[in-house]
């Protein structure tokens, strides 16, 4: 029998494989999926009436904060750019993206399509682009940029904030800041929408934002409207959207816009109405009530709200998906009687005196059953995902673009 002696590539290769076959498993590792989007792949937009849903609304009125490797100036998002920040070292620009990563979801937020580009789901709203890392597929070692960039967006005129990343490898101390930036977000009115993360794992914990409470976490879907075997999923998602070819980042970024455009026709709204309708009126197969761990309540679907006129708002003040976690925030805030020193002010960890002005620099598989998908009648286009592994002095930070 005639054999081959494996080169020193093939065999390194061969040992990252072993390696990263080990990892997953234990959420240390986050295999790529990095898919090229191309404005003809974005079969999504006709098959969730878009047209007709410009027609009711674009978005306008409504700033997206964008999370990532920051946005380039391109043609598709001319005076739709925002200032912005970055949050890295002096020299480094809000403006500028050598990934790439950031620049896609703002575009398939709020591109116009100018010159062969993305063209986004709400082409009125404005991108507030918040740069937290030059490269979002490259492991980095645990810093405070995505804390401070929520921050940020909570204290901004941003309605909507989008994080297609995702991290690992957090300590308890670590969680608890993100967690606190979340909760503020949320006490301000704003939507968080991340990507679950392109695995194909079951996942209840250990992936962050994504299972946090108060983050609203979005699967892909394929173009049958069921889950995209790379997709993570679990007890803690709540929505889908088209993210397929590319991954759940764009997932998210077309929920994003989705909220956006409904913001937009009902600017009264507040947070938790828009969520609501989104819920209502997400597809899938099966009409169940309660989520499916696989996609949710369903995938969104912008023309049910805007040309239809369904959802029922409902409660201004109440979250249809974390009303348990907001009132345990409450109750926590409330001083016991023998604390209550008189004044009612038991946390004053997130009061309003710090407002940013939005445009500056200060101010898996299917279910059991099979039915796990829905019908294209709107949903969204599929994104990248990155992977990386890094250990220093023997701890490992992921942090992959999701």
């Amino acid at each position: 029998m005639r054999t081959h002696a494996l080169s020193p590539q093939r065999r390194a290769l061969n040992v990252l494989a072993l390696l990263a076959a080990m990892l997953v498993p234990l959420g240390v590792f986050s295999t790529p999926a990095i898919a090229d989007i191309k404005p003809n792949q974005q079969w999504y937009i006709d098959a969730m009436g878009m047209p007709e849903v410009w027609k009711v609304s674009k978005g306008e009125g409504v700033t997206v904060a964008v999370i990532d490797s920051g946005v380039n100036p391109i043609p598709g998002l001319q005076n739709r750019l925002l200032p912005g920040k970055s949050f890295l070292p002096k020299g480094r620009n809000a403006h500028k993206d050598v990934d790439g990563h950031g620049t896609d979801m703002a575009a398939l937020i709020a591109g116009s399509g100018a010159d062969n580009s993305l063209k986004g789901l709400a082409p009125g709203a404005k991108i507030l682009p918040l740069k937290t890392g030059d490269e979002i597929s490259f492991v980095t070692s645990w810093n405070k940029r995505v804390i401070e960039a929520i921050r940020y967006a909570a204290r901004s005129e941003a309605k909507v904030i989008n994080i297609s990343q995702g991290m690992a490898g957090l300590t308890t101390e670590q969680i608890t800041e993100l967690q606190d930036a979340i909760n503020e977000a949320s006490k301000r009115g704003k939507l968080i929408f991340a990507a679950s993360g392109n695995d194909g794992q079951h996942v209840e914990e250990g992936d962050y934002p994504a299972t946090l409470p108060g983050v609203v976490t979005v699967g892909a879907a394929n173009k049958d409207g069921e889950v995209a075997d790379f997709s993570n999923y679990g007890p803690h998602l709540a929505l889908s959207a088209p993210g397929d070819p590319g991954g759940t980042s764009q997932a998210a970024a077309i929920a994003s816009a989705t909220a956006a455009l409904i913001w937009s026709e009902h600017p009264d709204w507040t947070n938790h109405q828009v969520l609501r309708v989104m819920i209502e009126t997400a597809g899938r197969k099966d009409k169940s009530d309660k989520p499916s761990m696989y996609i949710g309540y369903g995938s969104v679907r912008p023309a049910q709200v805007l040309v239809d006129g369904k959802g029922d708002p409902g409660p201004a003040d109440e979250s249809p998906l974390f009303s348990k976690h907001f009132a345990s925030l409450e109750a926590s805030k409330s001083p016991s009687p023998e604390a209550d020193d008189g004044t009612g002010a038991a946390d004053a960890k997130n009061s309003d005196d710090a407002s940013v002005d939005s445009g500056g620099e200060q101010t898996a598989a299917s279910e059991e059953n099979g039915s796990s998908g829905t019908p294209w009648l709107a949903i969204g286009i599929g994104a990248a995902v990155l992977v990386v592994v890094a250990a220093t002095a023997g701890v490992i930070s992921v942090r992959r673009r999701a």
